[in-house]
């Protein structure tokens, strides 16, 4: 018996076959050349730049696993176009309810953390914004400025998590032995018309890291701290809380190589040399000085003469037997003060037990007040020669500011419910 064949009919089932075995692999190579194509390049990089909002630039992208996303040459770039970081290849990983960063190398100068710091603000403020969590890790990351010279890098771990009504962001440097950390908490306490915002931040930094990126960090203005602290470190401990009373904490550290010709320059003065600062106590309440207890100390170097006789006419410094007088500037072998607030005034002892506050050749130059000085005497000092009344401008008018207050206030910047609550994160 034989089967009735149909030509027709089997061209048709041929065709069904070859189409149903040829179609998913043109639409699947399709897909994947679209995943390679610079047009999902471009998608990826707009949709990050949204999450970011800055320019952003992206050389390529790949999937290397479902959900992960790995990029090479991301540059993230001012409003103006000037590159603020470069990152040569990073991974992104999204899941239900976070995303999570995994960064090869990163270079972190000035610029950079002005820009990482906005965004940690933003990420802080802006829940409906930024809804999700955040991991990000850093497997080598290098400081620019100071700590760029000693070639030295280190693992940086960044978390960003919400939690009801609280959100925090916690820095983990290297791999958390030695407790170099930075919490900050964002609070929102109340309801309706009441609600109140609560900030608390706590941190330790056993090792030093640039000033420059510190103070970017925190948004002080590039101009104030370029030039002071260009190759300057910071290190220590920092407890601080915001609320509707203004900010309230508790800070020791020291911070090193601070350029004396960028501290002059800031209070209208010249000159030249290294110094450092020491930080033995420090706690200001609701915005306002509370207790204080400073080391300055600088090494060989100089400055004019007009700010040695501010010194002593606003503070009461004495002039030592090895000052000149008709000398324009003052060198010195060594310098230094202690300064350690008593309520309203401040006292102003040598350094060290140094037998002045600056000596040459062995000989004192300039010597200590007799006397506590009044805090008010300090803004006029370093305000510009020219100034009239209250200083109105400058670190003069910084230091009128935080005049100090009550003294009982020196109590810690969280209570100790409040820091386990901040740890919880």
């Amino acid at each position: 018996m034989f089967i009735e064949r149909s030509a027709g009919r089997i061209r048709l089932t041929r065709l069904i076959f070859v189409a149903a075995g040829l179609v998913p692999c043109l639409l699947l190579a399709g897909w994947a050349m679209h995943r390679r194509s610079a047009a999902h390049c471009d998608t990826v990089r707009a949709a990050w730049q949204a999450a970011v909002g800055l320019p952003l630039e992206v050389a390529a992208v790949s999937h290397p696993r479902p959900g992960v996303i790995a990029a090479t040459g991301v540059v993230v770039r001012s409003p103006a176009g000037l590159p603020l970081l470069e990152l040569p290849a990073l991974e992104v990983e999204s899941a239900a309810t976070e995303n999570r960063l995994v960064i090869r190398a990163a270079l972190v100068d000035a610029a950079a953390a002005g820009m990482l710091g906005t965004l940690a603000r933003e990420w802080l403020q802006s829940d409906a914004r930024h809804p999700r969590n955040c991991v990000i890790e850093v497997a080598d990351l290098a400081w620019g400025g100071a700590a760029a010279d000693q070639g030295r890098s280190e693992t940086l771990r960044i978390e960003c998590v919400g939690q009801g009504l609280s959100r925090a962001i916690r820095v983990v440097r290297g791999d958390g032995e030695g407790g170099d950390e930075i919490r900050a908490v964002r609070t929102l306490e109340g309801q309706g018309q009441s609600i109140a915002e609560r900030f608390e931040v706590e941190g330790r930094l056993s090792r030093p890291v640039p000033a420059s990126v510190l103070a970017a960090v925190a948004g002080l203005p590039v101009s104030t701290s370029a030039a002071i602290a260009a190759r300057a470190t910071v290190s220590g401990d920092l407890q601080a809380m915001h609320d509707a009373a203004g900010w309230s904490g508790s800070a020791t550290g020291r911070i090193d190589d601070l350029d004396l010709g960028g501290c002059c320059a800031a209070v209208q003065a010249r000159g030249a040399g290294a110094a450092s600062v020491s930080l033995k106590r420090f706690a200001w309440r609701s915005g306002r000085l509370v207790e204080a207890a400073i080391v300055c100390e600088s090494g060989p170097g100089w400055v004019e003469a007009a700010l040695f006789d501010r010194l002593v006419i606003a503070l009461g410094c004495r002039p030592g037997p090895a000052l000149q007088a008709s000398a324009e500037t003052r060198a010195f072998d060594a310098a230094g003060c202690a300064l350690e607030l008593d309520g309203g005034s401040v006292t102003v002892r040598p350094a060290g037990g140094a037998s002045g506050l600056a000596t040459a050749s062995g000989a004192v130059l300039l010597q200590a007040p007799t006397a506590a000085v009044a805090f008010e005497r300090l803004a006029w000092m370093v305000s510009p020669p020219a100034a009239t009344f209250v200083p109105a401008d400058g670190p003069g008018a910084w230091l009128m500011s935080i005049v100090p207050g009550d003294p009982r206030g020196t109590q810690r910047a969280m209570n100790p419910s409040q820091r386990e609550g901040a740890r919880g994160f």
